[in-house]
């Protein structure tokens, strides 16, 4: 028995593409658009009919991208793919993730100015 129990911890881990992970700026720019559009990565899997942990590899760099792939979200997100070849190459320039960034001065605020913020954003709204 204990022989059996060694060959087991001795088994290789399987290598999947999953655990290597390499970044792209296609991934990043996917992610970008994706949060461009104020979706979720659990709303874009249930859009597709894909895991959420699937959309996340795509974006991060643990799934390898092909032009369907990238097609088929620029899909959900409203983009063309010329537009996403001219925005990765710099021919349309992208805004700062400025959503992304107030979101993250606004998680560090103390309830007293979180307030005053609320009260001048509600400003801008029609």
């Amino acid at each position: 028995m204990t022989a059996k129990k060694n060959e087991k911890k001795q088994t290789k881990k399987k290598n999947r593409r999953c655990d290597l992970k390499v970044e792209t700026r296609e991934g990043k720019l996917l992610k970008y658009l994706r949060e461009s559009r104020n979706l979720s990565v659990r709303a874009v899997g249930r859009i597709m009919g894909i895991s959420e942990s699937t959309v996340c590899h795509s974006e991060n760099g643990r799934r390898d991208l092909t032009k369907q792939i990238i097609a088929s979200y620029l899909e959900v997100y409203g983009y063309s793919y010329d537009e996403f070849e001219k925005m990765l190459h710099g021919d349309i320039i992208l805004p700062e993730n400025m959503r992304g960034e107030c979101i993250e001065i606004i998680k560090r605020l103390e309830p007293s100015k979180l307030r005053a913020v609320k009260a001048f954003l509600n400003t801008f709204i029609g």
